[in-house]
């Protein structure tokens, strides 16, 4: 499957902006781009490191996200990992037991996205991106 990084960790909240500003009054992590995604999530992102926490708000009653809030409440939804080859990668998660639950498709910041079923993975879901090509 070839080197992976992680790449951010997804909390579901309420409240994007309230939410954000706990992070910074009480560890001194700064909110620093919003994304308005697919008219479904408004999107933080907190940068850590080389990581970021992504704030997940959604704006409608329906979706991934939205379901996980109204079972689960806020908390981590999921763990993000860069891969050098999507396809490759979902054919051998698939491949080893992996279940998709959502992707292919385009996510936050132009990625290629594909999130796994956490049943076999600890009870966490974990997305697999892709970074867009840079064109010359």
């Amino acid at each position: 499957m070839g080197k992976l990084k992680l790449d951010h960790i997804g909390i579901v909240v309420k409240n994007l902006q309230e939410t954000a500003a706990a992070f910074e009054n009480t560890i001194g992590l700064k909110l620093e781009e919003i994304e308005n995604y697919k008219e479904t999530l408004i999107i933080g992102f907190v940068p850590v490191g080389s990581m970021d926490i992504e704030l997940l708000e959604p704006t409608t009653s329906e979706g991934l996200n939205a379901d996980f809030l109204k079972n689960n409440g806020e908390g981590v939804h999921h763990i993000a990992f860069e891969v050098e080859d999507l396809d490759a990668a979902i054919v051998n998660a698939v491949e080893n037991g992996a279940r998709v639950i959502l992707g292919p498709t385009e996510g936050a910041r132009g990625k290629r996205i594909v999130f796994l079923d956490g049943i076999t993975l600890g009870g966490t879901i974990v997305e697999l991106l892709e970074s867009p090509q840079p064109t010359d």
